[in-house]
């Protein structure tokens, strides 16, 4: 049965949170972005990665175009989250950014002639959006639950949040099925999760 409580704090939070990430001007989201970026792949976690799991940024989350890049300039494999029905995300591919074409919502995914699917478990490091991260590791996301159901499988990787010092909430609503990060990085500063909640 699911807790009301937590549902409506939930719902409540990602009104809040939507409207002051969407309050960065885009000056300041490009800057974050590439400080965050610098940042991720400085980090051990990343570096020894073979297969790279990230999504493509909508226009008011951190942007992750320059990841893609250097993950693949780097040799590492990178997939992106692909939605294969409602409720159900997998990883595709992506074999070069030519491979790159923007979906029916304009969010960039890989084109249908590239296409092919990469297990969870093969992935080394997750790199995930949300609207609001604790410094434990507590996320809130969109509401869909797709990332919880798709990190639960892919149990090798780590996760790596991504967020604007803004999004950071010592308080966030978690359910039981909800996945934890293992760090979240922001413009500021890079926060180990894990350690913090051993």
């Amino acid at each position: 049965m699911p807790d009301m409580a937590a549902l409506t704090a939930k719902r409540e939070m990602r009104r809040r949170m939507l409207a002051i990430r969407r309050s960065l001007s885009v000056q300041e989201r490009l800057s974050y972005s590439d400080c965050i970026v610098r940042q991720l792949c400085s980090a051990p976690f990343y570096i020894k990665a073979g297969c790279v799991f990230c999504y493509a940024a909508l226009e008011d989350e951190v942007q992750t175009r320059d990841i893609f890049e250097q993950s693949l300039a780097a040799g590492r494999e990178v997939c992106l989250p692909f939605i294969v029905e409602a409720g159900v995300m997998e990883a595709v591919r992506l074999p070069s950014m030519e491979a790159l074409v923007p979906d029916r919502f304009g969010i960039l995914t890989v084109d249908a002639a590239w296409r092919e699917f990469v297990s969870p478990k093969h992935i080394d490091c997750a790199i995930i959006p949300g609207l609001a991260f604790s410094s434990k590791g507590g996320r809130l996301g969109m509401g869909g639950g797709y990332y919880d159901r798709f990190l639960a499988q892919a149990d090798n990787a780590y996760r790596a949040a991504v967020a604007f010092s803004c999004q950071i909430s010592e308080k966030i609503p978690v359910e039981e099925h909800d996945c934890y990060m293992d760090a979240v990085i922001t413009e500021r500063k890079m926060i180990f999760c894990k350690l913090l909640r051993s």
